[in-house]
């Protein structure tokens, strides 16, 4: 493959990582968690996550197997376990629901016949 191909053929893979690592996370992580996540854990990761596989791809289109391929594997590998640990913090530290479905809570009171009370 031509060289001058590549770089533009990287960037296109690295806007495809965007949306597979976005979709991905929540896929597996939920959606709703994904969405009270404060932003910049969503920006910082997702990149993070897409350019390590480009930086993957951009290693093994050279050719070499190059230590360079497994600290990338290794730092993609801590970026998914990262990514997990915050969705499980959102996942356990969400709001309560607090819709108007749930029942009323009802007082039961048992009352005599009048003709049965006590006088008194």
């Amino acid at each position: 493959m031509r060289s001058r191909l590549i770089r533009p053929l990287l960037a296109i893979e690295f806007l495809i990582a965007v949306e597979v690592c976005l979709t991905f996370w929540s896929e597996v992580g939920g959606q709703y968690d994904l969405d009270l996540m404060f932003w910049p854990w969503k920006f910082g990761l997702t990149l993070a996550a897409a350019g390590l596989i480009t930086a993957i791809t951009a290693e093994l289109v050279r050719g070499e197997r190059s230590r360079r391929m497994v600290i990338y594997s290794a730092m993609l590998l801590a970026v998914v376990v990262t990514a997990g640990i915050v969705t499980y913090y959102y996942y356990m530290n969400e709001p309560a629901d607090d819709n108007g479905d749930a029942p009323a809570s009802q007082t039961t009171r048992l009352q005599l016949p009048s003709s049965r009370r006590l006088p008194g």
